[in-house]
């Protein structure tokens, strides 16, 4: 078989050449303008899932929030009953040692003889009477105490 010039099986003329390059061109630029148009709509949906990801995270976060406000309060009232329950405790823990303090010294008291009693009351009112001597003998006697502590740190 001999090729003819004209032929389909023929070498392609420049003209041909020419018009095949501006169709692939066309083609090409069509391609990249929809490659581009999908660029653009995979940035765009990733925006929008980003900023949907953002109204979640911070809707979930004032929920946390206030679940936390709501816990803390809970628990401050907790910590408040548990104060007055352990105050009220010490409380009758304290008038119940009172009492048996004051039976334990009428108890010593009755046990005590009246000189002993009298000779106590005496000394407990020189001691009202005479205050500023008292608070200069344990003056002095604080001061020997930090003298000797002194003296013993060294």
């Amino acid at each position: 078989m001999i090729r003819q010039p004209g032929s389909d099986d023929s070498t392609p003329t420049p003209e041909e050449l020419r018009a095949r390059v501006e169709g692939t061109r066309e083609e090409l630029g069509t391609e990249v303008e929809e490659a581009a148009g999908k660029t653009a709509d995979v940035k765009e949906q990733a925006q929008a899932k980003a900023a949907e990801l953002k109204e979640t995270a911070q809707a979930k976060g004032a929920e946390l929030k206030a679940q936390a406000q709501v816990k803390g309060a809970e628990l401050k009232g907790q910590a408040q009953v548990k104060g007055a329950e352990l105050k009220g405790q010490a409380q009758t823990r304290a008038a119940g040692a009172k009492a048996q303090a004051q039976v334990k010294a009428a108890e010593v008291l009755e046990r005590t003889p009246q000189p002993v009693r009298e000779k106590a009351y005496q000394v407990g009112e020189s001691a009202r009477t005479n205050v500023k001597p008292l608070i200069g003998f344990g003056l002095a006697v604080l001061a020997v105490c930090v003298v000797v502590s002194r003296a013993g740190r060294r």
